[in-house]
């Protein structure tokens, strides 16, 4: 009888410590290393990034979007819409700055 209830006790603590270890794990991987009270966040190099605010992203006419990725520091936005008025497309924009890095445009074979 005491050995059932030493190994009831011990598998309760394996069942505790398992359950910490998920909850740390959970954490750790959802950005539970968020800026800290003191300034210095986890950006490149500890430095925190300075909010660049708000950002215009320019889209032909009859254009929407139809997604968008987190991609590192970079965010992908897909376009969407008539192929004729140069809709698809891909905008990446940098996010420590704010700025639009580029486009990758796609465009009828034989056009080019």
């Amino acid at each position: 009888m005491q050995a059932l209830k030493a190994l009831v006790i011990f598998m309760g603590i394996l069942i505790m410590a398992g359950m910490a270890l998920l909850v740390y794990g959970l954490v750790t991987r959802t950005g539970g290393n968020e800026t800290a009270a003191d300034g210095q966040g986890a950006g490149a190099g500890g430095a925190m990034s300075a909010p660049f605010g708000e950002v215009e992203l320019a889209l032909p006419a009859g254009c929407v979007i139809a997604g968008s990725e987190l991609t590192g520091e970079r965010l992908v936005i897909r376009l969407d819409g008539q192929a004729e008025r140069g809709c698809q497309q891909l905008v990446i924009v940098d996010l420590a700055s704010g700025k639009e890095l580029g486009r990758v445009k796609a465009v009828p074979a034989g056009t080019r």
